[in-house]
């Protein structure tokens, strides 16, 4: 019987292939086909090993759940991922959607965020049959499609569904190969500003919003925000106006214009809570916006922040997998917000491990080590060995 290491390692370049044909597919928001495509190529590639494959659809987009083995159902690991990526701008060396390996990378929209962790675990499982050890196991692969953009038709809905059962999870978000342990929180927000426009020349007989709204982004960037975190980098929460958009501007710089509208990125950390956040954000706004002016706030989108113990097992598992490979098992926390949080609002202890530098995440040309998927794919398969069959297996 082969080893584990043995078999991780052959299935490398099947692995490559598989992250290229995902690659290639422009599964964007809104590409439902090139979603599908997707999830029908991880299904090929895991379904003949699977004890149970469903394929579960969320408001019109699909998803896919397959368990495997027949270990501990108490000890069962998740392995959390998205095959959905976003937009391709920017000027690219070559087009984002046709895979290039340049030297020691795999280059395309999608490499390190996450197509190559999503790769990678097919790896693992197909290295885990190989080396006999799958049937020990209890695994359960979760892939979406809509992380990008809020996962409201993904992650969220399968989980108040419980349509996922494991008891500890791997979400293969690229963090260099380094455990995770956390990520942080977000809160996005758009802050309506409403005044009385028209002709410049009549602006003492108007309510000018842009004026209001000047005061209102100090009073933002003004608010404080004494939590601290020394696992996180930075330790600290944030505050920050992202976005003004109100009048014509060098168009016309003799209107001024009845509406001005904020963007607002705040950054949690696992203290705070989202609605205190909020909260706090609606008190500010109110205390500076009065009559006659008016304001309204959207929230477009939020996320908790989390954080595991290290001694958490699955944590354990994967620091010991991942020095095993010849990585440090350095922990860390994630400084984006990502579909672990609710894993664990879920009551699902989750890391994040995969391959790929975190700054290669949405930028042009992203790429990923060909190093880092090899080496997540025996990463991956000795953390499930160890933490889902009860027993270290080397």
């Amino acid at each position: 019987m082969t080893t584990l290491t043995a078999a991780a390692a052959a299935e490398v370049e099947p692995t490559l292939a598989l992250l290229e044909a995902l690659v290639a597919q422009r599964s964007l928001e809104g590409e439902e086909a090139a979603i599908e495509r997707c999830l029908e190529l991880m299904h090929d590639a895991v379904a003949p090993l699977a004890r149970e494959v469903t394929r579960p659809v969320v408001d019109g987009l699909p998803a896919l759940i397959a368990r495997f083995g027949d270990g501990p159902v108490a000890q069962r690991v998740a392995l959390s991922g998205h095959v959905d990526v976003v937009p391709a701008d920017g000027a690219w060396a070559s087009d984002p959607f046709t895979p290039a390996r340049r030297g020691a990378v795999l280059a395309g929209r999608g490499t390190c965020d996450m197509k190559g962790g999503v790769a990678a675990f097919a790896g693992a499982l197909r290295a885990l049959s190989a080396a006999g050890l799958l049937e020990r196991c209890s695994v359960e692969l979760v892939l979406t499609a809509d992380e990008e953009v809020g996962s409201r038709r993904g992650l969220i809905p399968l989980l108040e569904a419980g349509a996922v059962s494991a008891t500890s999870a791997i979400c293969g978000e690229p963090t260099g190969l380094d455990v995770y342990l956390g990520n942080r929180g977000l809160i996005w927000a758009a802050i309506t500003v409403t005044g009385r426009g028209g002709h410049a020349g009549q602006a003492h007989a108007l309510a000018n919003p842009i004026a209001v709204a000047s005061e209102l982004i100090a009073a933002l960037h003004a608010v404080e925000l004494p939590v601290r975190d020394e696992r996180f980098d930075p330790p600290a929460p944030s505050l920050t106006v992202t976005g003004v958009e109100g009048g014509p501007a060098a168009e016309a710089v003799n209107v001024i214009p009845d509406r001005v509208v904020l963007g607002v990125d705040r950054r949690l950390l696992p203290a705070e809570d989202v609605d205190a956040a909020v909260g706090v954000l609606r008190e500010t706004v109110a205390r500076v916006v009065g009559e006659p002016y008016g304001h309204a706030i959207e929230l477009l989108r939020t996320w908790p922040a989390y954080a595991i113990e290290p001694q958490e097992p699955i944590a354990q598992a994967c620091v010991a997998a991942a020095r095993a490979a010849g990585r440090p098992g350095t922990l860390g926390m994630d400084s984006a917000a990502n579909d672990s949080s609710w894993l664990d609002r879920a009551g699902i202890p989750t890391v994040l491990l995969g391959p790929g530098a975190p700054e290669q995440a949405h930028v042009t040309d992203e790429h990923v080590p060909l190093a880092d998927v090899a080496d997540a794919i025996a990463i991956y398969a000795h953390a499930i060995a160890a933490r889902s069959s009860g027993r270290d297996i080397a």
